[in-house]
C-alpha cells in the first residue's frame, strides 16, 4: 500500500511539474509576441545582405559590421580579383586619373562607388596593403582607392563574386590584387 501511495504522490509530482512548464510556456508565449519587433529588427539585412537586381549597394552597407573595412581577393575564370568583405565584386575606370573620380551623378547610380568611414585593410593572395587609400568626393565623402585606383560596384553584379561589369564600355574593369587593370577577361 505504501508502494501505491508513493506512486500516486510521484505522478501528482510530475503532473504538477508538467504544468507549471506549460503555465510557464504559456507566459513566455504572450511575452514572446512582444519580444518579435526587436528580434526583426535584429534580423534586418546586415552587410552582408546582397544589394537588389538593378539596386546599388547601400552605402552604410558596403563595409563589413567591424572597425574596419576588409578588402579580400576572389578567383575565378578571369583570375584574382578584389572584392568586399561580402564578396561583391570592385572595379576600377580607366577614365579616372591620379587618384580622381570622374563617376559622379547617373554614372554613379550604375556604379557606386565604394565609401567608407572606417579604416580599410586588404587580405588575400598578392595583395598590397600599401597600396590602399582614400580619396574626398565632391560630396565629401571618401571613397576607397587601391593602387591608386578609386573603386567602385556594378549594380549589375547581384551576387557575389559575380563579374558582369567587366569589360562595360572598354572602361570600366576588375581590378587584381597588384592593383593591376585587368583588362584581358571579359565573361
Amino acid at each position: 500500500m505504501l508502494r501505491t501511495t508513493s506512486l500516486r504522490t510521484l505522478g501528482l509530482g510530475l503532473s504538477l511539474a508538467a504544468l507549471a512548464t506549460f503555465a510557464a510556456a504559456c507566459g513566455d508565449s504572450s511575452d514572446d509576441s512582444s519580444s518579435t519587433g526587436a528580434k526583426t529588427a535584429s534580423t534586418a539585412p546586415d552587410s552582408g545582405a546582397k544589394p537588389d537586381a538593378g539596386a546599388a549597394p547601400d552605402p552604410g552597407a558596403k563595409s563589413d559590421p567591424g572597425s574596419e573595412l576588409v578588402l579580400k581577393t576572389a578567383k575565378g575564370s578571369a583570375g584574382i580579383w578584389l572584392t568586399d568583405t561580402a564578396g561583391r565584386t570592385l572595379y576600377l575606370n580607366t577614365d579616372d586619373k591620379k587618384t580622381a573620380s570622374h563617376c559622379y551623378d547617373a554614372c554613379a547610380k550604375k556604379w557606386p562607388p565604394l565609401t567608407t568611414t572606417k579604416p580599410v585593410t586588404v587580405t588575400g593572395k598578392y595583395t598590397v596593403p600599401s597600396s590602399l587609400g582614400t580619396i574626398k568626393r565632391t560630396d565629401g565623402t571618401k571613397q576607397v582607392t587601391y593602387g591608386g585606383h578609386p573603386l567602385y560596384y556594378y549594380t549589375g553584379d547581384t551576387e557575389p563574386h559575380q563579374i558582369k561589369g567587366q569589360g562595360v564600355d572598354n572602361k570600366w574593369f576588375l581590378i587584381g590584387p597588384i592593383a593591376n587593370i585587368m583588362n584581358g577577361s571579359k565573361p
